[in-house]
């Protein structure tokens, strides 16, 4: 109650719903509504100062006047339906939420966001087109399911990037992402060429890569074959803390990979598939491991030797 009078005294809260309202929403920087609001009215939807706005609950058709709002930092209209035209005149945003609707567009609009750092999509929602962030290089979270191609310029900055198709990830430089710490790596069809494929090298690059997921509808190739400069290592993705293997087929055991990575604590296989029948963790193997899931379409063996696992 205190943080919120004060917050009033300041004008950086304004309720709404207030039976004496203190300060004019049209001065108020920053506006979060729920969807049950209903007094939300045309007076206050007109807004030049607003800084930020927040819709949170169910889907609400009502929403400021975006066409005024030419300073806004932050947008998350992930529950309204706003043209793709009226966000691209949000050139000033750091944060933008967006929903299906919005999502339509959002191809021909996006290279206006220069100053964008987080861009977050409705995650149900396939985003099958040409998505090009290269002219965004503040970027630091990427959060959607782009299952089209995804162009990704200078990414010194990037911290997360969810999802990307194996497809985009294959023609990107891993090496130049510095910063990543948070992958998805998400195929929902098949290639052309049929099952697309993942190199493991590619994925050693990233050093300081704390989270990994590898996902699949149709089922992507973890390739580990004839990578020698990696099987050499005695210490692979030093970095990494948490991976999940979703519908990943696997040619050869991954388990001599996996257990040389020295800060693993969670490893997740979901409806996987094995050739070799028989997967071996040997001794002194995931010294930080505290916990395996193991959900394998056919797997006929786990051998774990002594020392495993300590």
């Amino acid at each position: 109650d205190v943080a919120i009078k004060k917050s009033k005294e300041l004008n950086f809260v304004n309720v709404y719903n207030d039976h004496v309202a203190q300060h004019s929403s049209t001065t108020c920087r920053r506006e979060v509504v729920h969807h049950q609001v209903k007094r939300y009215s045309s007076e206050k939807r007109k807004n030049k100062r607003m800084r930020s706005f927040l819709n949170f609950g169910l889907y609400n058709l009502v929403g400021p006047d975006f066409e005024t709002t030419k300073l806004l930092r932050v947008l998350d209209v992930r529950r309204l339906e706003v043209p793709s035209k009226i966000i691209g005149d949000q050139i000033h945003l750091r944060y933008l939420g967006i929903g299906s609707y919005s999502l339509r567009g959002i191809a021909a609009i996006i290279s206006k966001l220069r100053f964008l750092q987080t861009l977050e999509a409705a995650y149900k929602y396939f985003i099958e087109e040409t998505i090009d962030l290269r002219k965004l290089t503040s970027l630091r979270h990427v959060i959607g399911k782009f299952v089209g191609e995804l162009l990704i310029g200078d990414a010194a900055n990037l911290q997360t990037l969810r999802s990307i198709c194996s497809d985009s990830w294959n023609k990107l430089k891993p090496e130049l992402l510095i910063n990543l710490r948070d992958l998805e790596i998400y195929d929902n069809y098949k290639s052309k060429e049929g099952r697309v494929s993942v190199s493991w090298a590619s994925l050693t690059k990233l050093r300081n890569l704390r989270v990994l997921r590898l996902m699949a509808n149709n089922g992507i190739y973890l390739s580990l074959k004839s990578e020698e400069a990696v099987r050499s290592m005695d210490v692979i993705s030093s970095s990494l803390v948490s991976v999940t293997l979703d519908a990943i087929t696997f040619q050869e055991d991954p388990m001599p990979f996996l257990q040389k990575m020295p800060r693993l604590e969670d490893l997740i296989f979901k409806n996987c598939d094995y050739w070799g029948g028989k997967m071996n963790v040997s001794e002194q193997g995931f010294g930080r491991l505290r916990k395996l899931q193991l959900v394998m379409k056919s797997l006929d063996e786990l051998q774990i030797e002594e020392e495993a696992m300590p």
